[in-house]
């Protein structure tokens, strides 16, 4: 019989089974009586093995068994029905509202026709029987009030799905991690926008801004952030006028929280914005800038104190700390000399003498090697009874990390802000490693100040051990040489020293090409009349020596036959570094102008061979004698050039 009677399942789609009772319903049941002139009128739907009434006049029952209701006949048929006198009817005579009160006798019916089929009938009953049944004006009217019905039926439907849309919605709004707020724009008496006015916010909002919604709903930005609230202003007017997500990553600076999203355009008055929290993101990309940074200067700065001033400003730029400085620890651990350091201008000075005592029970970790870390001076038992000197350096949240040489802690690196501070894992490590970097360079710095001092003391004892042999050769060779060549053999032992000064006054422990060639033709006074042109090309100690001989050499051969023996004449010496078959050559040109026609020597001594064997005392000359002029090429492999 169900089967026959309409598609009852089709009814969850308006889920409106055994609910109460409704106006727009009771409405219609009103008018269908009024205009069909009946006592009773009904809108009743198939459920299962049961006629469910939704609405009713004159009858007192809410339900039928399926089998029971006449308006089985309306569905199975799915058109309109009318019985004039129900009594009669040998269907319908047995039926329970019948045979029992309240003896119905007319009844006319139309079907509830929906998009999912026939569910039910609207129909009009009366005690009264009808032989005439309803006129067609009625007839028609009625169909009309069970279209009304439908209607009904479908916007509560629809307003069903919307607001289960809007649940799903409202949900996802609520359990977003990202925040989330809905807002409209406030604008001047010139129409500009000039504030926005919070209307709704997610719980994440919350948790991201660490201010409560009660607090911010009806309020507008400005009142919650004051004069740093015009960027986001500016922000909103933009996605108003340009009607287009923009997205952001910025910071508001009263919470130093820094924060990824963006807004969105809602028509002409409202926008909404999802974010997000970035502040560690943001911290870690400074912290890792900062590393490198800190790296660039241990590597290249020479001396300590610059370096560990410059040291303290990227930290403390990194970190985004008041304060960062360096002080020395005494050998008992007892005392710290501090330095001025890096701070903001708010924070007062604090270079000076410091016991550990006066501050608290600081000694028994320092001891131990080990970070000392406090979130704030005021709750920490370390602290607490000695916060008034934390607070007179307006130091609240405080690390000091030991830098340790020879296992042995000599220094801290203090930093503080003026705020308490949860010093988090990933900020502890990474002043670990600007520490232990810093410990690093300025053992290295202090190991190549004793380097120095040795290679001074070296220096010094050769300098006087090359003025000796210069003497005994005087002494030795003054019957043996002409005066000349004696000169000669001293000139030479004196080029040697000028290249070990310049091998030893070089951080690299290596001579510059260009400073040897120009120290050894000021020495001789030519200066002024030789031009140097050239990359700076380090040379190591072995072709240091060469060099400088070879060069002597040159000049001095150009000052006594060649063009520095004329008023006129002039030397260009230049240098460059070329590809060649096996890697790169250093390429040395030598050109004497304006001086007397170059003969080659008539006889080979020491300086020839001297000059042939080029810069790395490997050979690669090329000589020319020219009408001009003497004019010389050098070549050797850069690589052995410097290695050598």
């Amino acid at each position: 019989m169900i089967g026959k009677m309409g598609n009852s399942f089709d009814l969850g789609a308006y889920d409106v089974i055994d609910t109460s009772a409704e106006r727009g319903y009771d409405d219609l049941v009103a008018l269908a009586c009024e205009i069909c002139g009946t006592s009773g009128a009904v809108i009743g739907f198939v459920d299962g093995h049961r006629y469910w009434f939704k609405a009713k006049s004159g009858i007192d029952v809410s339900q039928l068994g399926a089998d029971d209701a006449i308006t089985r006949f309306v569905l199975e048929q799915d058109s309109y029905v009318a019985f004039p006198d129900l009594s009669r009817d040998p269907r319908t005579a047995s039926a329970q509202l019948v045979a029992g009160p309240p003896a119905l006798r007319f009844y006319a019916g139309t079907p509830l026709r929906t998009p999912f089929g026939t569910i039910g009938a609207l129909c009009v009953v009366d005690p009264v029987p009808r032989p005439e049944a309803l006129s067609e004006t009625q007839r028609s009217s009625l169909q009309k009030l069970a279209c009304q019905v439908v209607d009904l039926l479908e916007l509560r439907r629809q307003t069903a799905a919307l607001q289960r849309v809007e649940a799903r919605w409202k949900h996802l709004f609520q359990s977003m991690e990202e925040g989330v707020f809905l807002a409209v724009v406030l604008r001047d008496a010139e129409g500009r926008v000039c504030d926005w006015r919070y209307e709704e916010v997610n719980p994440a909002w919350e948790r991201h801004m660490c201010i409560p919604s009660r607090m911010a709903v009806g309020r507008s930005v400005r009142e919650l952030f004051g004069a740093e609230a015009q960027e986001w202003i500016d922000l909103a007017a933009r996605v108003i006028e340009e009607r287009r997500r923009l997205p952001f990553t910025k910071r508001i600076g009263s919470t130093k929280r820094w924060y990824d999203g963006a807004f969105q355009c809602l028509g002409a008055e409202h926008f909404y914005a999802t974010f997000h929290e970035v502040s560690e993101r943001v911290a870690a990309e400074a912290r890792q800038e900062g590393l490198i940074r800190l790296g660039d200067l241990l590597r290249e700065a020479r001396d300590i104190q610059p370096m560990i001033d410059t040291a303290m400003v990227i930290i403390g730029e990194a970190l985004e700390a008041d304060r960062v400085t360096y002080g020395a620890l005494d050998h008992d651990v007892e005392t710290l000399t501090v330095m001025e350091g890096w701070k903001r201008p708010d924070m007062p000075p604090i270079a000076g003498f410091y016991r550990f005592d006066e501050y608290g029970r600081l000694r028994e970790t320092l001891l131990k090697g080990e970070d000392l870390v406090i979130e704030d001076v005021l709750t920490d038992i370390r602290t607490v009874n000695e916060a008034d000197a934390w607070l007179a350096l307006r130091a609240r949240g405080v690390i000091n990390i030991p830098v340790r040489e020879s296992g042995r802690t000599i220094a801290l690196l203090l930093v503080h802000f003026a705020q308490p501070h949860c010093w988090s894992a990933a900020e502890r490590h990474w002043l670990r490693n600007a520490a232990d970097r810093i410990e690093v360079a300025i053992a290295r710095r202090r190991g190549e100040e004793m380097q120095a001092v040795i290679n001074g003391e070296i220096a010094h004892r050769l300098r006087n051990t090359l003025a000796m042999v210069q003497a005994i050769a005087r002494m030795t060779l003054r019957n043996v040489l002409s005066r000349e060549e004696a000169d000669r053999f001293s000139e030479r032992l004196q080029s040697l020293g000028r290249a070990h000064d310049l091998l030893h006054g070089d951080d690299q422990r290596a001579a510059i090409l260009g400073e040897l060639a120009a120290g050894i033709l000021r020495d001789a006074s030519v200066s002024d009349r030789c031009h140097l042109s050239g990359p700076v090309v380090r040379l190591g100690s072995r072709a240091s020596m060469s060099a400088a001989l070879l060069l002597h050499e040159m000049t001095t051969n150009a000052i006594k036959h060649g063009a520095l023996s004329c008023p006129e004449g002039r030397v260009e010496l230049c240098w460059h570094v070329e590809r060649s078959r096996e890697g790169h050559d250093l390429v040395m040109r030598w050109q004497e102008r304006d001086g007397p026609r170059a003969h080659p020597p008539e006889r080979t001594g020491f300086g020839s061979r001297l000059i042939s064997f080029g810069l790395a005392g490997t050979g690669g000359t090329v000589l020319r004698y020219d009408a001009d002029g003497l004019s010389a090429e050098f070549r050797a492999d850069i690589e052995k050039i410097k290695g050598t």
